[in-house]
């Protein structure tokens, strides 16, 4: 267990709390440069805190440490693809899936309330977020031509259908209403995108803001559009909507470029950005130096300008649900790692870090709301190594897709169009594509056509025959998105006929990009395979989606003696906890890379090649008593699970390689 002693600041002698300022009926307006409530200035001094990345029994220790920080308000996006996974069927955590109970928005806004917190809600329909899709559902791709966050009439009605669904939920939470809610963000940075030939469709925002607004009147809450001014001006801007900025160095000028907009309308950055996210394969990113955060809150509360840390703690990436970027340079798709650490704070478990100590000092310093008391800092919560993980027990890949649905299909096809789950296509995780084949005497070479999304293993008769992927020029090899129409030879040892295998994983869907980047869909999806100069056709194809109940529901686990694994397979493993549990983190990179699940919740994705090596588990989701643990390997490996009480986000190089540059070869599989 460790230290808990955090050296904060002592607490500001008490005084009133948030709420007793105002009287019911109140609500957040602007008046010349200043916002007020109840006719009195306000200052909005906000931290970001995700409900979906923070296990809901934890929300009101994050909640309290927001609120001990002398911060008055919490801010939440709120994410499409979660609260509607088919279309129609909504969750607000009513469902049986484990993420539903994190789905509760009135039920983690109320918790900011009981906590003296205002709160600003970010609907979307699209979030971004470093969230897979921007928080889009994936069964919008499988419409043909859909123009996502346009007013076409497809995408339009969906997302108008969303979000009057989500805000009549949380209509009675308005400020007006004795709720936390003061303010409403219109879609997400809009003005940075655009269609070619329609750099900013105004039809659209206008139908997204009357259709929130028919909902929840703009006299019962501040709505505002939020971007980078100085990058793209008013693109993303509504006429008689509140704009503000999002930036970390550049705050200043971003205010002055808002002054220029919008003269004697107040200033806020909704997002200064306290740190910054990683991607798998790539350094782990240098930490922006307390001194200059430092520096730029100081500059903001200076200017007497309202913002919103973004994160205040940026949690977990749970299951399947990272994003991805897209890059003009090679390997130019750059998927996010599960940690949403961000460098903020507080850590990804909670803890704080010496930006939440100086954003303490600062507002004491500045004496913002003086008249309002600051609580004292709850403890940080403990964490524990438990005993390693012995994986005893096996599925090998025949033996798991055996047990799951299939689908015949003449072609491949991608993953969201699959005529699975009621028509909505299959979101995340792995596809398994099998055909049989016949290789001539003197070989012959396989090509899958266009580029895979996002990463191919390739099985001949159940045996893995391509290299692992774990190190930036790896990624020139076969079965990777970096390839388009990538081959395979196929010798003439391979001879005769056997048994075609392709497993595609999914890395996350694009969440910031033009236009097109988000209409790429995942598996197989850009054309045919073909032998020699033949298509292949007569597929089976097995979606792999790791759903709640699926690992409790399959047979046939065998005992696994240790001995090493090549290519996919499932093993599980038991651990005892004899007290009360506490939070752990989980390093299971002996096995390559996949996903590791404890009790039946996906934790996330891991990666050998980095840089994050371990992965968090909070402490509501293990039992006093005996505990699950299960692996997802795709490469495969040999040895347990290593329980240990220290996040390890990765060296600033794990692989001593930057994309591109070369570099010593280091795979961790066998083929």
């Amino acid at each position: 267990m460790r230290n808990t002693d955090t050296n904060l600041v002592d607490k500001m002698p008490r005084g009133r709390s948030v709420y007793d300022s105002f009287t019911v009926g109140s609500a957040l307006e602007y008046r010349g440069g200043s916002f007020t409530i109840n006719g009195r200035s306000f200052r909005i001094m906000s931290g970001a805190l995700h409900y979906f990345r923070v296990h809901p029994d934890q929300w009101a220790d994050r909640l309290a440490k927001l609120r001990a920080a002398g911060l008055n308000c919490v801010e939440t996006y709120v994410p499409w693809n979660l609260h509607e996974p088919r279309q129609g069927h909504f969750d607000f955590g009513d469902a049986k899936d484990p993420m539903s109970p994190f789905l509760d928005l009135p039920a983690f806004l109320e918790k900011a309330k009981e906590q003296d917190l205002l709160a600003i809600v970010r609907p979307g329909p699209y979030i971004c977020a470093e969230w897979d899709f921007g928080g889009l559902p994936s069964w919008l791709l499988r419409t043909p031509h859909l123009q996502v966050r346009t007013s076409q009439p497809d995408f339009l009605a969906a997302a108008v259908r969303f979000l009057k669904e989500t805000l009549g939920r949380i209509q009675h939470m308005t400020l007006t209403r004795g709720g936390p809610v003061i303010a409403l963000q219109v879609e997400n940075e809009y003005g940075a995108f655009g269609y070619s030939d329609l750099p900013r469709d105004s039809k659209y925002l206008n139908s997204i803001y009357q259709a929130m607004t028919s909902v929840i009147p703009p006299n019962r809450v501040m709505y505002f559009t939020s971007d980078t001014p100085s990058y793209k001006g008013d693109l993303g801007a509504i006429k008689g909507v509140l704009q503000t900025a999002n930036a970390q160095t550049s705050v200043l000028q971003e205010f002055k470029e808002l002054k220029r907009l919008q003269p004697n309308r107040p200033l806020m950055v909704t997002e200064f950005w306290s740190g910054w996210f990683d991607h798998w394969m790539e350094p782990h990113r240098n930490r922006w130096p307390e001194k200059d955060f430092s520096r730029a809150l100081e500059e903001i509360l200076k200017s007497g300008a309202s913002f919103n840390l973004y994160m205040f703690c940026g949690g977990t990436n749970f299951g399947f649900l990272a994003g991805a970027n897209v890059q003009e340079e090679w390997p130019f798709y750059a998927p996010d790692v599960t940690s949403y650490d961000y460098d903020c704070l507080l850590t990804e478990n909670g803890d704080y870090t010496p930006k939440y100590m100086i954003t303490k000092q600062l507002i004491s310093q500045y004496q913002i709301h003086e008249d309002v008391y600051t609580p004292s800092p709850p403890e940080n919560t403990p964490t524990v190594a438990y005993d390693d993980i012995v994986l005893d027990k096996i599925l090998n890949l025949n033996e798991l897709i055996g047990q799951l649905p299939h689908v015949k299909s003449p072609h491949v096809m991608a993953m969201e169009d699959l005529p699975i789950n009621e028509g909505n296509g299959q979101a995340y995780g792995y596809t398994l594509y099998r055909t049989r084949i016949t290789v001539p005497k003197g070989g012959a070479t396989l090509t899958i056509r266009g580029h895979v999304r996002d990463l191919a293993l390739l099985l001949v008769d159940l045996k893995l025959v391509t290299p692992c992927i774990n190190e930036p020029r790896d990624l020139d090899a076969f079965g990777t998105w970096v390839k388009r129409n990538s081959t395979f030879e196929l010798s003439s040892e391979y001879s005769g006929i056997h048994t075609l295998d392709i497993l595609v994983e999914n890395m996350g869907r694009v969440n910031y990009g033009k236009p097109h980047d988000f209409t790429m869909k995942k598996g197989l999806s850009e054309g045919p395979v073909l032998l020699g100069s033949e298509e292949l056709k007569d597929w089976l194809i097995y979606p792999l989606e790791f759903k709640s109940g699926e690992i409790d529901r399959l047979l046939g686990w065998r005992s696994y003696a240790g001995e090493e694994v090549v290519g996919p397979a499932l093993l599980q493993g038991d651990f005892e906890i004899q007290d009360e549990p506490e939070d752990t983190f989980l390093d299971a990179c002996g096995w390559g890379k996949g996903v590791v699940f404890v009790n039946d919740f996906n934790l996330g994705r891991f990666w050998s090649a980095g840089p994050q090596r371990t992965l968090y588990v909070p402490r509501p989701l293990l039992v006093k008593g005996l505990n699950k643990v299960t692996v997802w390997s795709q490469y495969g490996g040999q040895g347990g699970v290593k329980s240990t009480d220290s996040h390890d986000l990765g060296a600033e190089n794990p692989t001593g390689v930057t994309p591109g540059s070369g570099g010593p070869l280091i795979n961790i599989c066998k083929t």
